[in-house]
């Protein structure tokens, strides 16, 4: 009994410091996935953006061709 309380009285700041990192990770792995699951949403939302922007873009450019065509064929 007396070796026991020794241990503890030895290691015991040691035993609580490391159940509470351990503790602190597992509950941190959870909120870590799902902040990498909201990242892959926004960045899946950006690329579609990007790309209805370069088609607008085309578009545009197309027109404007069209414009300087016609200006200069005057």
């Amino acid at each position: 009994m007396e070796e026991l309380i020794k241990n503890i009285s030895n290691y015991g700041v040691t035993i609580v410091i490391v159940a509470l990192f351990l503790w602190d990770w597992f509950s941190n792995k959870k909120d870590m996935k799902d902040t990498l699951s909201v990242i892959k949403d926004t960045s899946v939302n950006i690329s579609k953006s990007l790309d209805l922007l370069q088609k607008s873009m085309e578009k545009h450019d197309g027109k404007l061709d069209r414009i300087l065509e016609s200006e200069l064929k005057k």
